[in-house]
């Protein structure tokens, strides 16, 4: 059985960017899943920081229909408080902390 990988990215007002980076990450979790190096059952998992713009919105447009994406959302609290958060919610064998 190969390893679990959740990649945790914390997400504070930045619905410009986010669907371009989050799709290179992605990628590459895609990739690694299809040369078996990490389990099928890998994610993405995005924790909105209490965003005031569109970010969640964004977010939840771009991966609708994402099996490999997981969204979630707490008020804000900074960047290590949404890592912690994201960290709480996975089981996992390996994290990654963008």
């Amino acid at each position: 059985m190969k390893d679990t990988l959740y990649i945790i990215i914390p997400c504070y007002n930045e619905q410009e960017v986010l669907p371009i980076t989050s799709k290179l990450f992605l990628e590459e979790l895609l990739k690694l899943i299809e040369k078996n190096k990490i389990s099928k059952d890998s994610r993405i998992l995005f924790v909105n920081d209490g965003s005031k713009d569109n970010t969640l919105q964004r977010v939840r447009e771009v991966f609708e229909n994402d099996d490999k994406v997981v969204i979630i959302s707490k008020k804000n609290g900074g960047k290590a408080s949404a890592l912690n958060y994201g960290i709480a919610a996975c089981s996992t064998d390996y994290i990654v902390c963008v």
